[in-house]
């Protein structure tokens, strides 16, 4: 599962979490005669109800929009109403929202919406309850939101740790195969939107296996450590290189046509071939390479078409780019 994916699954469950705890309170309001809160949480099931109909709709598409921040605002709005100079019980229903807001915004969003509203409530209460009661909530909701900041914080970070070693392979420090289909797939339905061709190129190292025959293991892992900084250094930025053990290199290149990725695979073919390496006096590397041009294109197509590509740039006699075009 996808980091995209999972952060959908769990803004779909607090969603629900939600407009069920809304519908259970607005039941006990009811019994209680607190009317007003009961209205008040019939509008607050829908707009939770809308949040799991939008993120359910957005699964499969990662795109950035600000649909969540304007449900929280509007369920922030709705809960001002509702304050008065007689009851503090719409007060307590703003503590939940900006604990939600951790779960479903981005950290940095949700430190902006807790800011806002923070600093509009206070000011409503201070004009309605009073200077002491918009005192006690502006601590007590700074309180409660910033111990909810430390934690959202410290858990962003530790994600973010296990996300980047998930997604890249231990040796190199290039992205792994897993994230290389996950790219693909991403970004072949943009361009299936945008109409933007994208290019994929495989390059393996000429003799290779021969060369590990001779020189162990070890000469093998400096090698291909020394090849993927090299490769990480010549792509252009918005490029991508991708290794697993086992397998050839790969670049991924978005937004790139045909000529621009024969240009780039010749690049690399020169560069590799006049450098100096530690572990080899010289190397040279075969590429394949392939464009997907039409909407038909899938990861696995381009990843089956580029190693074609390969094998018959090794069968042509190596030290050569070969292009397919999907």
């Amino acid at each position: 599962m996808t980091e995209f994916k999972l952060k959908n699954n769990v803004r779909i469950v607090t969603y629900g979490m939600a407009a069920l705890f809304m519908f259970f309170l607005a039941i006990q309001n009811y019994r209680y005669g607190f009317y007003e809160l009961v209205y008040t949480a019939s509008l607050l099931i829908p707009l939770l109800s809308f949040g799991i109909i939008f993120t359910y709709a957005q699964r499969y598409i990662e795109i950035k929009d600000y649909t969540h921040q304007i449900l929280l605002a509007l369920m922030v709005m709705l809960i001002a109403i509702n304050i008065n100079d007689e009851s503090t019980n719409a007060i307590h229903w703003i503590y939940p929202i900006g604990l939600l807001s951790y779960l479903i915004l981005p950290f940095k969003a949700a430190n902006n919406f807790n800011g806002i509203a923070l600093s509009l409530i206070t000011l409503i209460i201070f004009y309605i309850q009073g200077v002491y009661s918009g005192l006690l909530f502006f601590t007590s909701y700074l309180l409660i939101s910033g111990i909810a900041g430390v934690f959202a914080y410290l858990h962003h970070h530790k994600s973010r740790s296990l996300i980047e070693l998930s997604l890249h392979d231990a040796l190199t420090g290039a992205y792994n195969m897993k994230h290389l289909d996950d790219t693909l797939t991403k970004e072949i339905s943009r361009s299936d939107v945008t109409g933007n061709a994208l290019s994929l190129i495989a390059l393996k190292i000429d003799y290779f296996e021969q060369f590990t025959e001779l020189n162990g293991n070890k000469a093998n892992k400096e090698v291909v450590i020394e090849l993927s900084k090299m490769l990480g250094g010549i792509i252009r930025a918005g490029d991508s290189h991708y290794f697993s053990e086992g397998s050839p290199f790969y670049l991924f290149l978005p937004n790139t046509p045909q000529e621009g990725v024969l240009i780039m695979a010749e690049r690399v073919r020169r560069t590799i071939e006049e450098s100096n390496w530690s572990s080899l006096d010289s190397m040279t590397v075969s590429i394949g390479c392939t464009t997907s041009l039409n909407n038909m294109a899938t990861a696995k197509s381009l990843r089956d078409e580029v190693h074609n590509a390969l094998q018959d740039a090794e069968t042509n006699g190596h030290n050569r780019v070969n292009h397919h075009t999907q």
